[in-house]
């Protein structure tokens, strides 16, 4: 079947961001998402909230700052340990702590992580299954704009240092246009790093300067990375007659596609008869 994710309101690009650890520059970093729409992630090490060497805010901060962001809380695990080099056990423990302090501290589920250092390795990952952790971010960057298939391996698109920033965000930001526009898969462009780089670095423009591009725009999605796993998952559930015309959404999110060339929309817990045009073959990659 020729069909295609469509972020909601049929846009096929979407947005996030991830950023990791807490760090006292994070309200600046805000203020610049709110300014310009953006939403992302912020990943915390609970077990080391108020760090006054490495920059850290207080748990009081910490609340202030995200409790009414409408931005998400993820784990970066209690004390920002490599989990590759930890035995199973320390690994359990280094995600179960940090998940029970963030959700009873902000009084809401936290099932996404982002790796510290970038460390992983299989026996992490299926560790982090049992510890209900749903999606995990690495620092290997794609460079592209691929939805992943492995949300346990989630790789971002690029640092926010990466020098070729911008010239992503226009490739981002251009429409495919014309016929060749429903034959291709949506984008999904993540991007990653610590605010207090920003500031070590003095190069605050950076991120103003990509928000400014790339935000308010009527085209792209802006979501957390927990609310795109979320709605992959959907759109993923979708479950299809043999012939593909009758769908069905037996999730609580509305659902959009790109079937046959037409775009279309599976309400939540609805099914749904699709007319299109299958005579339309799609053009071929050369």
């Amino acid at each position: 079947m020729y069909v295609f994710l469509r972020f909601p309101g049929f846009k096929y690009k979407a947005l996030t961001f991830s950023y990791d650890d807490g760090s006292i520059y994070d309200g600046r970093l805000l203020d610049i998402m709110r300014e310009y729409g953006l939403k992302g992630t912020f990943n915390l090490n609970s077990g080391m909230f108020g760090n006054e060497g490495l920059k850290r805010m207080t748990r009081e901060e910490t609340y202030k700052t995200f409790a009414e962001s409408g931005q998400e809380i993820a784990s970066h695990g209690e004390f920002h340990q490599g989990l590759a080099e930890l035995d199973s056990a320390a690994v359990a423990r280094e995600v179960l702590r940090d998940r029970e302090d963030l959700e009873t501290m902000f009084q809401r589920r936290v099932y996404g992580l982002a790796y510290s250092n970038g460390s992983y390795n299989d026996k992490v990952v299926e560790i982090l299954k049992t510890c209900g952790i749903k999606y995990a971010r690495t620092t290997d960057q794609t460079r592209h704009f691929a939805v992943p298939a492995d949300w346990l391996r989630w790789k971002p698109t690029c640092h926010h240092a990466n020098p070729d920033l911008m010239q992503l965000a226009e490739a981002f930001l251009a429409d495919q246009g014309g016929w060749y526009y429903w034959f291709h898969a949506p984008k999904l462009f993540y991007i990653w790093g610590h605010s207090k780089e920003f500031e070590v670095g003095n190069n605050w423009h950076i991120i103003e300067e990509f928000a400014k591009r790339v935000g308010k725009r009527d085209d792209v999605w802006y979501a957390t990375n927990g609310e795109i796993y979320e709605y992959v998952q959907a759109y993923n559930r979708l479950e299809y007659s043999a012939l593909g015309d009758i769908i069905t959404n037996p999730t609580d999110k509305d659902v959009y596609l790109h079937y046959y060339g037409k775009d279309v929309m599976i309400p939540a817990g609805k099914t749904v008869m699709v007319e299109a045009d299958k005579r339309l073959i799609p053009p071929q990659n050369k």
